[in-house]
């Protein structure tokens, strides 16, 4: 039986900012579609009332939900 291969984290210089990462330097959750995207917003809102933007990734060409860089 073929071992699963595990994912390499893709990590970023701390003092780099990239919409595609986190604060922590951790890759986001990429979302194929908008409406995927959309979807996973209004879950975080419906179950902890957490406001998310969505937005096409410039690094990834992927959707990612994320707070306005204001209330960050």
């Amino acid at each position: 039986m073929a071992k699963a291969r595990r994912r390499r984290e893709i990590t970023r210089p701390k003092e780099t900012t990239s919409p595609h990462f986190k604060r922590d330097g951790t890759a986001k959750k990429q979302y194929r579609t908008h409406q995927e995207a959309s979807s996973a917003a209004q879950l975080a809102w419906t179950l902890e009332a957490v406001d998310l933007n969505v937005y096409r990734c410039s690094h990834c060409h992927q959707w990612h939900i994320g707070r306005s860089s204001r209330e960050e």
